[in-house]
This record gives structure tokens, sequence and C-alpha cells, in this order.
């Protein structure tokens, strides 16, 4: 069939998606001499400090927290620069003027005069007037964004007061700790004021308006009542606390580790730092780009194969990425010119990559910040985890690509010549290699069930080792023997231990022990690196390479790996540390009891209701917050709501199916217009308007908002409470006939296209269809089953019946 003529796009998209990918990933300002190599320094030292950090596994968590936010704030101030400078000075300004009010008694003091229920202090009414003077006279010539190309001076003074209020943490900690027994300090109620200024100012910056927003509401709220800052009577349901002063919230935000320094924080500090930079690694080695010439090259040539190749390399780079947007850019980049080409339109083409790329997160093993911060809410590890959330991301990937096929069938499209693909074979083994560390980093989580950080660290220099054999044998066959001796000498010195050390330790650090019985591969990676750099300096000339080329390249690889993942993390360690302060206000405002009242109210005491109402919540967050805080704000607020109604009704539902609910639509709303962010980068590769490209990947996700619903009541689809193994295998087998089914529904052709009441009314039939078969429930798969099998009957007949029309077409 010749190609489909195409609408004409030849219009200049107003956003250019690589550009939109680098300002929100890693800061868009791009200085010149020495002020870009410090950005660099800072941003190496960081994964640097992490790599460290995790391997010695003995730092303070609250040293651990405070240094991560330190170059958190470094990079966010340096890296990114300010979307509103004037805004963000006068908020400095604010939160110095009140801090230095906090410190005036010890200079001046010019008593206080009562206004109604409050006593107002003199100091602090002389205190903001000069700042407001002072901040008058800076703004009136600050230009309305931060320079691109300098750091400008207000970065650094706001960036020095977050330094000063995050590294006291760890100077001070004995004393705060021992001494002061969690009790604040003068010096602790300043430096605690002026973080959270510093830290509303990064989360603008980095994260967006929402979060911010969102946790100030909680402060305010935090601070009304008879004993509070504002004592403002409020209504009955929300009257659950007397108040709390300005000492208090700052004693609970950076004292406690239900503020600044939580559990969001703490995860991303170990788990989530060391996931970002092994996929970092793994980007930088080359492993994007082979797992997208790969689904190309065995996908390219079905039927609109450009477009089931883009959602096969998008669960693959899911894989090793938490990213929706860097996904998009990845992927799309080189799949959506060529889903154009075959004829897909440039909003379905778009809209293809943003579903593809917006589920990579629900891929495990890395799925995304927010699984990490799940599994510690949920007290479970991580390995346990990722196998519960396998069968659903399994499942809405494969109801996509059928969604695509169905897209290809009613546009009539071909695939791409086979002589314009490459080798499928060649390709296939051109980049084994980069599946190495990715199948040990399964084995370590879900086989031997190690830690996060461990089984990330071991990976991570299992991959280094095969990126320096990357560089020094260019000889694609002798990479391959390299690569393959490395795993298994590595895999052998776990399993068996080293040769005549068995049951010896090697103590590196009090504390910190080599176990030659089973080795880490972090060490015996390191052990075959040795080996590999005096080979290369040895026999270097015969292998056609010399050892001062390939450890430069080595080096600059890494680090610009390293470079990568500081610069990436801000964001995360910004928004998880905003977050943890509405995790702290919920802990003392009781705020959670007053939610349920009113979602019972909203809902009439009805759980289905409730959940419909929640999934709202999640997606309208979800405009204005990134993936990680919207799950925390929504575990927080919601989900001990939805477990208490549940409760009621005396439904037997799983604390994590909860979780993964919430987990789930606020992933969703990566691409829920009009915000959307890999919408709008989609769009601007596929020249396409980036609210219909919105609209359209949205409703190719429908399937994935399904599973929700499903396995909230019904959780042997995250393979729990099964009776036996087989019933295990029952439960994937209805799983992909009803998600077949609901699709096929959704899309509206089969055979042919549904048309009509009658084709209506067997869509829905379908999509009902589709919801009993993924229950497992027996009786209901039967059902299921019995309506699939009738539309079937059907659509053989309608095809049978339009065969002479289309014959004489």
């Amino acid at each position: 069939m010749a190609e489909k003529p195409q609408k004409d796009d030849t219009r200049v998209p107003e956003i250019d998606a690589e550009q939109l990918m680098i300002e929100t990933e890693y800061g868009g300002r791009n200085p010149a001499n020495w002020q870009k190599l410090l950005i660099f320094l800072i941003a190496v030292s960081w994964s640097a400090f992490q790599l460290f950090a995790s391997w010695l596994g003995k730092i303070d968590p609250l040293v651990l927290r405070a240094v991560h936010l330190a170059f958190a704030f470094a990079i966010s101030f340096l890296a990114y620069p300010s979307k509103n400078a004037r805004r963000d000075i006068w908020l400095f300004l604010i939160g110095l003027g009140y801090a230095l009010y906090y410190l005036s008694p010890r200079v001046f003091n010019l008593g206080t005069f009562t206004v109604g229920a409050y006593e107002v202090s003199w100091n602090l009414i002389v205190i903001m007037a000069a700042m407001g003077v002072v901040g008058l006279w800076i703004t009136r010539k600050t230009p309305p964004k931060g320079p691109v190309e300098k750091i400008p001076w207000y970065d650094w003074a706001i960036l020095a007061a977050g330094l000063a209020g995050t590294l006291a943490i760890p100077i001070f900690l004995e004393q705060i700790i021992v001494i002061q027994g969690g009790v604040p300090t003068l010096r602790d109620i300043v430096l605690g004021t002026l973080t959270l200024f510093v830290l509303t100012i990064a989360g603008l910056r980095v994260v967006g308006p929402a979060l911010m927003i969102i946790a100030w509401l909680m402060i305010i709220y935090a601070m009304t009542g008879p004993a509070g800052v504002f004592k403002i009577e409020l209504p009955d349901v929300l009257y659950l606390h007397n108040g709390a002063t300005w000492d208090n919230i700052t004693q609970q935000l950076y004292l406690t580790d239900q503020g600044f320094w939580g559990v969001p924080l703490g995860v991303s500090a170990t788990f989530v730092y060391l996931f970002v930079l092994f996929g970092t690694l793994l980007d930088k080695a080359g492993a994007g780009k082979y797992l997208v010439d790969l689904a190309y090259a065995g996908l390219g040539h079905f039927r609109g194969g450009p477009a089931k190749a883009a959602v096969i390399a998008s669960m693959l780079t899911g894989i090793i990425s938490g990213s929706s947007i860097a996904n998009v850019v990845t992927t799309g980049t080189f799949t959506i010119p060529l889903m154009k080409r075959v004829g897909y339109p440039p909003e379905k083409a778009g809209a293809t990559e943003v579903a593809s790329s917006v589920n990579g997160q629900l891929m495990p093993p890395v799925m995304g910040a927010a699984a990490f911060i799940m599994a510690d809410f949920l007290q479970i590890p991580y390995s346990r985890l990722i196998v519960y959330a396998f069968v659903p991301a399994i499942l809405t990937y494969f109801g996509l690509f059928l969604v695509v096929h169905l897209e290809a069938l009613k546009l009539g499209l071909k695939g791409l010549p086979r002589s314009e693909l490459p080798n499928f074979r060649e390709v296939l083994l051109s980049g084994l290699h980069y599946l190495m560390p990715i199948i040990w980093l399964l084995y370590e989580l879900v086989g031997l069930e190690h830690t996060p950080s461990r089984s990330a660290l071991n990976a991570m220099f299992l991959l280094m080792t095969l990126m320096f054999f990357q560089f020094a044998l260019r000889d694609k066959i002798r990479l391959l023997v390299a690569s393959i001796l490395t795993f298994f000498v590595a895999v052998l010195l776990y399993l068996f231990g080293v040769p005549g050390l068995q049951g010896k330790e090697l103590e590196l650090s009090k504390g910190v022990f080599i176990d030659f019985t089973h080795l880490d591969v972090m060490y015996s990676s390191l052990l075959v690196l040795l080996v590999g750099i005096v080979m290369v300096a040895l026999f270097g000339r015969s292998l056609g390479t010399n050892l001062k080329d390939t450890l430069r390249d080595f080096v600059v690889d890494v680090l610009a790996a390293f470079e990568a993942a500081g610069r990436n993390m801000s964001t995360i360690a910004v928004a998880t540390a905003a977050a943890g302060i509405i995790v702290g206000m919920v802990a003392i405002t009781n705020v959670g009891y007053g939610l349920t009242q009113i979602v019972e109210a909203l809902s009439g005491g009805n759980l289905l209701v409730a959940l419909f109402i929640s999934m709202l919540a999640s997606l309208l967050l979800g405009l204005g917050l990134p993936t990680t805080a919207n799950y925390i704000v929504m575990a927080s607020l919601v989900a001990p709501v939805l477990m208490h109604m549940a409760e009621i009704h005396n439904l037997d539902v799983p604390l994590v199916a909860i979780h993964l609910f919430v987990f789930y639509f606020g992933i969703l709303a990566d691409d829920t217009p009009p915000v959307g962010l890999a919408a709008y980068a989609a769009a601007a590769i596929a020249r396409g308007d980036p609210v219909k490209t919105g609209f359209q990947g949205f409703a190719y996700d429908m399937r994935t908002a399904l599973l929700p619903y499903v396995f909230i009541f019904y959780p042997q689809l995250l393979l729990l409470e099964l009776r036996s193994p087989l019933e295990g295998v029952w439960v994937v087998l209805t799983g992909f006939i009803g998600m077949t089914a609901f699709v096929i529904g959704n899309q509206g052709y089969f055979l042919t296209r549904m048309r009509g009441v009658l084709g209506w009314a067997a869509r829905i039939a379908l999509m009902v269809a589709g919801y009993l078969l993924l229950t497992s429930r027996l009786s209901y798969d039967l059902l299921g089953l019995g309506i699939f099998a009738l539309v079937f009957l059907w659509q053989l007949w309608e095809r049978k019946r339009q065969e002479p029309a289309l014959a004489t077409a």
C-alpha cells in the first residue's frame, strides 16, 4: 500500500524536546570558564560521595541526608537558572528577615504592641521594613529571569544560606542529640528558618509551584489554632490540633526525622541515587541506543513496526531509567520520525511514544524514585515490591503493543522494508554485555534478596569494568568474549569464593570487610579491571589500542555519567525534602483523621467512589507535581483514608495495592493534558499539537488506568493471596486475554471496525469482559470468555458481510 499523505506539519514547534529534557532533568544554565567547571566538580563529587557512603554503609542517616540535600542545593542554584528571579530574592529576604528577627534581641529590643489577640514585636516590624527597602532597591534592576550564561550574586547568597542550614546538622549533630536532646536552640531556629525558605526557593525552581504551595498550606494549617501563630477558630472537621508556634514548626522540620530529613529524603540519599547513577552509566556506555536499535531491528518490518519498536524500546529503557521525559527524548527522537514515515499522524506518533515512556516507570527493576520510597513506607524489601508490580507492568505494555497494532490496522499501515533495517543478530550480539549488569542486578535483588544499595553498587562496578573493555576491545567478538569471562569470573567468585581463602575476611575500614567466601561482585570486578588494564598495557598494540587512549575514553564516560546523575538527582532530592514538610505537618496536626471524614462524606461511604475521588486527586496533583512528590503526598494523606474505608467495609485490601493505586495514577498524570511535559516533548519531536498529543496519549493509557481498580479488589493480579503456582499461571493467562478484550473494546477494532449501535454495544461488552477476566475469579473468567467469544463470532460474520463491498471498492 502506498504511503498515506500526511497533513502539513512543517510548522516550527514551540518547544525543543532536547532542550526541554535538559532544562527539566539537568538544569538549563550553561556558564563559561570556572563556573561550568565548578558545577561539573560538584555533580561528580556528589556521585562519588554517594558511592563512598553506600560502600561504607555506616554514615549516620541524618548526616547522610543533610549532606545529600546540601549537594542538591548546590546543583539547584548553580545549574538551574531562576524562572522568576525577583520572587526568589523576595522569598530569601523574608526568610533572612525572620531569621534576623530571632537574633535581634541580642543586639536591640524595641518592645512589643498588641493588636487584638496578637502581640507584635517592633523588632520584627523594623527588620521586615528594612528587608522591604532592600528588596525594592535590589529588584528594580534585576531581570525577571535568572541568567543562563552566568551564576548571579543572589544565587550564591541563597546557596550560602542553604549550605549553612544543611551542613550545620553534621557539624552539631552530637550536640543536638546528646546535649540538647532534640530541643531547639536559637541557632536551630535560625538555621531551620533559613533552610525552609531556601528549600522553598529550590522547590519552586526545580520542581514547580504546586508542591511548595501544598507544603506551605500545610504549615499555615499547622500554625492555625488557639495556641498557634494564627489564633483562628477552625471548623469542627478541621479542628484537629491546638496550633503550633514557629519554634514547634522548625523543631519538627529541622531536628526530627519527620521533616526535611525524613524517609523520602533518606531513600533519595541511598537507593534512588545509586539506581539513577546506574542508569546514567548504562546510557553513557550506549545501552539506551542499543535497546532502541534492538527493538527497531526486531520489529521494524512488522505492520506499524516503528510504533511497536517504540513500545518495546521504551519498556526496555524503562528498566534502566525512571524519567518519562528522558525516555521520550531518548527513544522518541529515533522512533517518532519513523512512525510518521510509515503513516502515523503526528499526534498519534507522539502519543504512542508518550504512553510508552510514561509507563516505563512501572517496569521493574527501576520503577522510579517513588517505588523505593513506597518500599520503605510499606516496610517491605524492594525485591518483593518489584515482584508484585511485575505482572501489571507486563500487561500494560502488552496492551499498548496491541493498541499500536490495531491503530496500524485501522490506518492501513505497513512496516519498513527489511533492507532498511539493521541485522537483528548483529545488533543483539553487539550489546549483549549491556545486559549482564542488569541480569546480575535482578539476581541480587530477587534471587539473593540483597538490599537495593548493595545490588546497585555491585552491578555498577561490573558495568564500569565492561565499559573499560568496550573501549579497549573495539572488535565485537573480543568484547563479547571478555564480557562473558568477566561476568562468569564475578559470578563464580561470589558463589564459590576465592580459592584458598574461603572462611577468611579482610577489614578495609572499621566495620567494613571483604568476605572471601562470597566475594562481592564489586571487588571481583575491580580485580578483573586491574587485570584488564595490565593486559592492555602489555598487549595493547596487538589489540589495536593503547592504554592511554583507553583510560582517557573510559574516565571521560564515567565522569560524564557521574555528572549527569548529580544534575538529575537535584530535582528528586529537593522534591523529597519538600515532601518531607508535608509528612512532618501531617504528624503534628492529625490531618489524616479529618481527611477520612471528608472523603467518607464525599463518597457516601462507598469505597469505589472514594477510589475515583483519589484517582482524580492524584491526576490533578500530577499536573503540577513530579511523580515522586505526588506519590508521597497521596501516600501520606490519602492512602490511610482508603485503608480505613476498606476496613470499614470488611474488605481485605493489601496495603501495597492501595499504595500502587496512587502510584499508578501519579505516573499517568505525566501525560495528562494540558500540562504533561512528556506530551510536550513528544509533540515537539513529532511537530504536532501538544494538547492533542496529551489527550491521545491519555486515551492509549486507559488500559493502564483499569489495572489499579482490578488489583485493589482482586490482589491476585499482584501475585498476592495465591493458593498454588497453577493459580498464578491462570492469573497471568486470563490477564493477557482480559487486556486483549479491553484494548479491542477501547480501540473499536477487532477483525473489522465496530460501527453503529451494535458496534458500541460490542465495545462496551468487551471492556466489561476485560475487567472480568482480569479479576481471575473462575466464574467471572468464564463469563468474560463467553462475552469475548460472542463478539468474535459477530466480528467474523461482520467481516464476511463486508467482503463483497470491499472487493467492489
